[in-house]
């Protein structure tokens, strides 16, 4: 049987496979670059970017040669750690790759790290995140019935980290997108844990059949958990009632013991009845059955008002029977 494929890898492959002019690629790259990347100085620097889906090396092969017009290579390594198959890595060597880091918003000169600026501006600030999701973002599949929601991306630099969360804060149509911040080992996390903003975070990068799937997967979730919690009240509830019943049997067969039924009236005759019978009803469910299939007209009300003397006939009855017995005692 064919392993099933991870949904944040569905996640990635279709957002690699959507279609992105030259300006786009741009900063898709530089997102890319920033958080899953290689940079070897030299009179001939090097750049290597890793991945393991197929689709987006052949979107960072793009990336490299529409938007710079360099000459990237992309080969693959076998990986057996963990159940992982290939990593694909994308490379290229060329002068022009320091004029490129710069441009791109990441090294200066080839060391000094750059914040995102014009990444930030919002035709922009899309493609941005697509990168820094294709590099190091997760999300977990919403189908599974032992995991929490949770969609997150990590970054190899802070202040890379709080730039892109501020400026994802400070949208309004998108304003339920709310994301947190962890420190995890060395990297720096940006988080959803809530299922309604993870699907706009997945509609926002262009991951559309992935979002109609998270909230078709989650609304079946929220169904069957709904569901199970009804059943579970429902199963408290009679059991409750149940026990309810009992105790009032009980109080009915102590009081018939000292009054017999012929000197009830015939609403408390009828519930008297009707309680040793239907002994798995509630009282709203025991004056439907009266109303219904007896004739009697009476409502829940009615139903604890006759319970509630016999309950207090048969409480008087208990201790007049104790103290009774104490006085044989003393005697």
């Amino acid at each position: 049987m064919a392993k099933e494929i991870a949904f944040a890898k569905r996640v990635k492959t279709e957002i690699a496979t959507n279609s992105y002019d030259t300006e786009q690629k741009k900063y898709i790259l530089s997102g890319f670059i920033r958080n899953g990347a290689t940079f070897s100085l030299g009179k001939i620097p090097s750049l290597s970017l890793r991945t393991e889906i197929a689709s987006v090396a052949k979107l960072l092969y793009a990336c490299l040669k529409d938007a710079y017009s360099l000459e990237p290579n992309i080969h693959y390594e076998k990986v057996t750690r963990f159940g992982r198959g290939l990593v694909y890595l994308v490379t290229v060597e060329d002068p022009k790759l320091y004029e490129v880091m710069e441009n791109l918003e990441v090294l200066k000169d080839g060391f000094e790290r750059m914040t995102p600026s014009e990444g930030l501006h919002r035709k922009n600030f899309k493609y941005l995140c697509i990168g820094c999701f294709l590099a190091n973002g997760s999300v977990n599949n919403p189908s599974s019935s032992k995991t929490s929601y949770f969609l997150e991306m990590a970054f190899t630099d802070k202040a890379d980290a709080m730039s892109i969360k501020r400026k994802l804060l400070s949208f309004r149509e998108e304003k339920t997108m709310s994301f947190k911040y962890i420190k995890r080992r060395e990297k720096y996390v940006l988080y959803l844990k809530k299922s309604d903003q993870i699907s706009v975070f997945l509609s926002f990068i262009g991951a559309s059949e992935a979002m109609f799937e998270y909230e078709n997967a989650r609304i079946l979730k929220d169904d069957m958990n709904i569901t199970n919690r009804q059943a579970n009240c429902d199963a408290a509830n009679y059991s409750k009632s149940v026990k309810t019943a009992k105790k009032d049997i009980e109080d009915i067969d102590l009081v018939l013991s000292h009054t017999p039924i012929n000197l009830f009236d015939e609403k408390a005759k009828a519930v008297i009845l009707a309680r040793k019978e239907k002994n798995e009803l509630n009282y709203r469910e025991l004056a439907l059955y009266l109303t219904e299939e007896v004739g009697i007209n009476i409502t829940k009300s009615g139903v604890v008002h006759i319970l509630t003397s016999i309950r207090e006939k048969a409480e008087a009855y208990r201790r007049e029977e104790k103290f009774s017995s104490e006085d044989k005692e003393e005697n």
